[in-house]
């Protein structure tokens, strides 16, 4: 299978970190796979689902309205999807959050080798920084149902989590929820939910 780093029309204004991107993703593929931070899987597969995906959370927060706050990354692992967003938009402030001690130096390690002067890595519960006024960003490491029981006591918070596209109906009283769908290549469409507590 040939390998293609393609960026969808949507992001074309991320065509320019290509080259960075894909220094990310050979190191994925590399000591990503081999440390254990993501599991086997193709080239393609992991440009498509870890680059590609991830660029689509950057695309959100440069159209939220408190984009100047620190931007936490919870449940990081790999550094998905903080690392791509964070080589995309070096003016915001990223860090990446996880509770593994072993993720966390590989990470560290990470941030040396691409020079990541906005990222900080943070080695702890992911739920010990859920505070008011902060954005959140999450790939797999929750689900929307589970975001909004862990934001029923904060205020001022945006987190963007990855979803299936379900409906969520409950307590549209205390929850604004958008769906945002898009493609990760020509035929595979994705969703990822933006919740802001009201």
């Amino acid at each position: 299978m040939t390998f293609e780093p393609q960026i969808p029309n949507w992001g074309d204004e991320y065509k320019s970190y290509t080259e960075k991107l894909k220094n990310y993703h050979d190191w994925l593929c590399t000591t990503g796979i081999n440390t254990g931070l993501i599991s086997r899987k193709s080239s393609q597969f992991i440009w498509d689902e870890f680059i590609v995906h991830s660029l689509y959370f950057g695309k959100i927060l440069n159209n939220i309205e408190n984009n100047e706050q620190n931007i936490y990354d919870l449940g990081t692992g790999g550094g998905i999807p903080g690392v791509p967003v964070a080589i995309t938009n070096q003016n915001k402030l990223f860090t990446l959050v996880d509770i593994s001690e072993s993720r966390v130096f590989e990470l560290q390690r990470l941030k040396k080798i691409l020079n990541l002067e906005n990222v900080e890595i943070f080695n702890g519960n992911a739920n010990l920084v859920l505070k008011s006024n902060n954005t959140y960003i999450s790939r797999c490491f929750i689900s929307s149902k589970d975001v909004l029981k862990n934001l029923k006591q904060l205020e001022n918070v945006t987190y963007i989590v990855s979803s299936n596209g379900e409906e969520l109906n409950e307590q549209k009283e205390m929850f604004h929820v958008k769906q945002e769908k898009f493609t990760i290549n020509s035929t595979n469409i994705r969703h990822i939910d933006v919740i802001n507590v009201r």
